[in-house]
């Protein structure tokens, strides 16, 4: 049987636990909490419940560092970085080298992209 192409399930998981790309993750975050920290209450739909989530991040970013990575790297263009447009399967030996190729950028989009996704919203 022939393997499945990357990007796939098994690039997502070495990527999302490698511990540099982790500490990215948790800057990021930290960049993102205090972007929605600013944000207008009467602008932002759901500022109420982001900036709570916000509170929670900010106690203990070290902890959903490990959940944000796991949410990021579903992201299609974090892992196209990733594997250099899926011509490059991640192994424990490149994945940290892999890893660097995500642009910072991609990681804020994919935070902002799912950063609502972690609380229940209103009405739903």
């Amino acid at each position: 049987m022939a393997a499945t192409p990357s990007p796939n399930y098994n690039d997502q998981q070495l990527l999302a636990a490698d511990a540099v790309f982790q500490n990215r993750i948790r800057q990021a975050l930290i960049k993102a909490c205090l972007s929605i920290k600013s944000e207008s209450p009467t602008a932002v739909a759901f500022h109420r419940e982001r900036e709570t989530f916000v509170v929670s991040i900010m106690h203990q970013p070290d902890v959903f560092k490990v959940l944000f990575a796991n949410s990021i790297v579903t992201n299609s263009t974090v892992m196209s970085d990733a594997t250099a447009a899926g011509t490059v399967p991640l192994t424990a030996g490149n994945v940290a080298t892999q890893a660097a190729l995500v642009a910072d950028a991609n990681i804020d989009n994919a935070i902002s992209a799912n950063f609502n996704s972690y609380f229940r919203t209103p009405g739903n």
